[in-house]
Formats: structure tokens, C-alpha cells, sequence
């Protein structure tokens, strides 16, 4: 997966470019539509272990109400994990089960204060074989040749589930528009992910403020305005504390017979590194991001690398 990984990679930069070329136009982009990808092959390793691929679609729209900024936003997307090794021989090998998650969501971010922004949302997913996972792996791995995981048959079984999330962050330091620094607190409650993580971004380079920043994927605007090129660096590490997590330990009312599950660690470590470029109608994000150990039975942390594109329209 090393070449494709750079051949998108090669892609998203070239469309960059292009998009620098273009000449911005003034009229108000309301609506956005973003493809985001992540893979731990973006990272050229050889490995193809626990979260080995996502792929999300989101449409974002801006509207106002009462003289202030909403975005909503729908996303659907698709998750799935596996464990370090492919060939299966016994309960030992699987050191994180199989699973996919399968979900839409639907979100409004708001910004109440300036400098500050407040999201909530809700999503309904399913984890196990209706989530498609074994499918879609199996299928590119065909594609390119690569062997299978042999012990999709002990993945988690299907159940669907309800998830409430909730997020807020506040610009605490900005020095002289190009560094700023966002402590953000984000909590969700549900039958697939129950966990609260507190974390922080840190900023460097050419951005917006937060009600117009790609950063919130904010760019989008339901009235004429001043549209500034960004163009930035950014380190975002979490703290995260897990009570419940489904991809790990199963469905909360369904176990099922069969599968093999694991037990969620109560604490992980995540950070990013970004690098966030926004001009006109398109956006270019691109980032690596490593995770500790997400189940007590996994026996190495992760990295994995994300690649969002976006399009701005009217």
C-alpha cells in the first residue's frame, strides 16, 4: 500500500497548488463537501495493524440565525480495526478484535463568543459484519494484492448503536496572528463510545479566526466577507479516559456468540501533527497522528496518517 499512499499524498499536494492559482472569489461559499481518508500505509510502513483504514464523506452548510454563525454538518463514514497479526491460529494472535463501524452523524458547531466554539451532535452506527469492514479490507487488499486477515470470522457482532458528542474550546493565547493556542474539552456518551478527553491546539502560521477557519471547517459562510488565505502548522495531543468502547469490547446489549473481544484501557494518549492549507474553494489537510495502546491485550501504540480534501460551493 506504500505506492498508493504516496500517489494520493502527490495528488492532494498537486491540487493544492492549483487551488493557490486560482483567483479567490469574493462571493460567500455556503455549502462544503470534504473526503477524508486514513490509513497507517500514508505512513509507508509495512505493518497493516488495528485501525488500518477509515474513509469519510461530510457535507458541511453555513446558515445564521439570530445574527450568529451555525454550521451544520452531515458525515458518513466508515472505521476498521484489526489486530497485529494477520495469520490465526488462536484466541493468542488477536491482541485487538476484529471489528468495523459503519456510521452517520450529524453535527452544528457554533461560535457563542469570539474565540470560543461549541459543538454537539448525535450519530447512529452499527459494529460487526453489517458494518461492512471485512468486506471493504478483503476487497482492496485483493486489489493490491496483499494477503488477508484470516480471523474476520471472530470479529464483533452486529449491534447498532446511539452516541450524543459534545465539544468546546476557547482561544486561552494569540500572539500577533500567527500562534495561538485552543485547550479544547470534548465528551461523548453512548452504546458504541462512551469517554471525555481534554487536549489542546496549538497553532502556528497564517490562519482565520475561529468562526472562519478550516480548522472548525468554518470557511464556509452564508454572507459576503473578507476571505483570508491560511496556511499553518498545528500540534493537537488529548488525553482521553475510555468507559466504554464497542469496537473493543462489543456491543453494550448484544455480545453475540463467537467473537472474540477485548478489554477497553481506561486511559490513552493521542496527538497530531497538521499541516492545514485553505484558499478559495479548496482545502488541503494533511496529518500524522499517533495513538497509545486502545485495548489492555494490545501489545504495540499506533500511528496512521490522515488526508482530508474539501470543496467549497454556493
Amino acid at each position: 500500500m506504500k505506492k498508493q499512499g504516496l500517489i494520493i499524498l502527490v495528488c492532494c499536494l498537486l491540487l493544492t497548488m492549483v487551488s493557490y492559482a486560482q483567483s479567490v472569489n469574493r462571493d460567500p461559499f455556503n455549502k462544503e463537501i470534504s473526503f477524508t481518508t486514513e490509513n497507517d500505509a500514508y505512513l509507508l510502513k509495512k505493518a497493516d495493524a488495528y485501525y488500518t483504514n477509515g474513509f469519510f464523506v461530510k457535507e458541511t452548510r453555513a446558515i445564521e440565525r439570530r445574527g450568529m454563525k451555525l454550521i451544520r454538518s452531515f458525515e458518513f463514514g466508515q472505521m476498521i480495526y484489526t489486530p497485529l497479526k494477520e495469520a490465526y491460529t488462536s484466541v493468542k494472535d488477536i491482541d485487538r478484535p476484529y471489528c468495523g463501524y459503519l456510521f452517520a452523524k450529524l453535527d452544528q458547531t457554533s461560535f457563542p463568543e469570539v474565540g470560543s466554539v461549541l459543538q454537539y451532535g448525535a450519530s447512529l452506527g452499527i459494529v460487526g459484519p453489517a458494518s461492512f469492514g471485512e468486506d471493504v479490507q478483503n476487497g482492496y487488499h485483493k486489489l493490491l494484492g496483499y494477503s488477508r486477515f484470516a480471523g474476520w470470522n471472530t470479529q464483533v457482532r452486529d449491534a447498532a448503536g446511539i452516541d450524543l458528542n459534545l465539544l468546546y474550546s476557547r482561544t486561552a493565547l494569540a500572539y500577533s496572528d500567527w500562534l495561538k493556542f485552543m485547550p479544547v474539552g470534548e465528551a461523548k456518551l453512548g452504546s458504541t463510545f462512551t469517554n471525555a478527553s481534554l487536549g489542546a491546539y496549538t497553532c502556528l502560521g497564517e490562519f482565520s479566526e475561529n468562526a472562519n477557519s478550516a480548522l472548525w471547517n468554518a470557511r464556509v459562510d452564508s454572507k459576503q466577507g473578507e476571505e483570508k488565505t491560511e496556511l499553518f502548522f498545528y500540534w493537537y495531543p488529548q488525553v482521553i479516559l475510555q468507559a466504554y468502547n464497542a469496537t473493543v469490547e462489543g456491543g453494550l446489549f448484544n455480545k453475540g456468540d463467537s467473537a472474540v473481544l477485548g478489554k477497553t484501557k481506561r486511559w490513552m494518549f493521542q496527538q497530531a501533527w497538521g499541516l492545514c492549507f485553505a484558499k478559495g474553494r479548496w482545502t488541503t489537510r494533511l496529518a500524522i497522528v499517533y495513538q497509545s495502546r486502545e485495548a489492555e491485550a494490545q501489545k504495540n501504540p499506533q500511528r496512521y496518517g490522515s488526508i482530508q480534501l474539501g470543496y467549497r460551493m454556493h
